[in-house]
């Protein structure tokens, strides 16, 4: 299984990732993407934050029934 450490990173790098998308070829760019594209990557980054929260939760009720 991979490391927990190493999940979190990759977690938020897919966040940062979709985020950096967001900033270059969101609603406020010069040349923004079509809204459904927008969309996805705000759907995106929320699932990839409520996964990366669902998976400290468990993390921490892990650490605490060990």
């Amino acid at each position: 299984m991979t490391p927990p450490e190493e999940m979190i990173a990759w977690l938020d790098r897919r966040i940062a990732s979709a985020m950096a998308w967001l900033d270059d070829h969101g609603k406020g760019s010069r040349r923004p993407r079509p809204q459904h594209e927008i969309e996805t990557k705000e759907y995106d980054i929320a699932r990839f934050e409520e996964i990366k929260a669902a998976y400290v939760k468990a993390l921490e009720r892990k650490g605490q029934a060990a």
